[in-house]
C-alpha cells in the first residue's frame, strides 16, 4: 500500500500554493531568454503531433467532459474577473496594434450612399473590407 494523503490534505495544500504560485511564475518567466526560438525549433515536432488522429481527439475528448452549464459558470466567474484587468494592462500593445487599421479606415474614401442597399454592399462595405484585409496582410508582411 502507498502512503498518501488525505485528499483534504491536498486540497489544503494546493490552496495555499495558490499564493505563492503567481510570484514563482513571474520569476521563471523573468529567466527566460529566448522562447521564440524554443518555440520556432518546436514547430515541426507540433505539426507532427497534430497530424496524430489520436492527439487530434483529445481535443473533442475534453470538450466533451465539460458541459454547458461548467463553461458558462467558468467563463463567467473566471472570465468576467480577468478580462477587466488583462485589458487595462494591455492599453499599450491595443493601441499600437490598432492603429495601422485605424489610419488605413481613416484614409479610405468611400462614394455617397445609394437607395439600393445591395450596391451600398457593393461601393462602401466591400471598401471597408478590403482596406482591413490588405492592412493585416501588410502588418503580417504577406
Amino acid at each position: 500500500m502507498v502512503k498518501v494523503k488525505s485528499l483534504e490534505e491536498i486540497s489544503n495544500r494546493y490552496k495555499e500554493a495558490a499564493s505563492l504560485v503567481p510570484g514563482r511564475y513571474k520569476r521563471a518567466v523573468e529567466k527566460v531568454t529566448d522562447w521564440k526560438e524554443r518555440a520556432l525549433a518546436g514547430q515541426t515536432l507540433y505539426e507532427e503531433k497534430l497530424a496524430d488522429p489520436t492527439i487530434r481527439a483529445r481535443r473533442a475528448k475534453a470538450i466533451e467532459k465539460v458541459s454547458n452549464e461548467d463553461w458558462r459558470k467558468n467563463a463567467a466567474d473566471i472570465g468576467a474577473k480577468r478580462i477587466g484587468e488583462g485589458m487595462r494592462a494591455k492599453v499599450d500593445k491595443h493601441k499600437a496594434k490598432y492603429k495601422p487599421f485605424r489610419d488605413a479606415l481613416a484614409a479610405l474614401t468611400l462614394p455617397e450612399k445609394v437607395a439600393d442597399p445591395m450596391a451600398n454592399i457593393d461601393n462602401r462595405l466591400k471598401a471597408v473590407v478590403s482596406t482591413l484585409i490588405e492592412t493585416k496582410k501588410a502588418e503580417l508582411g504577406e
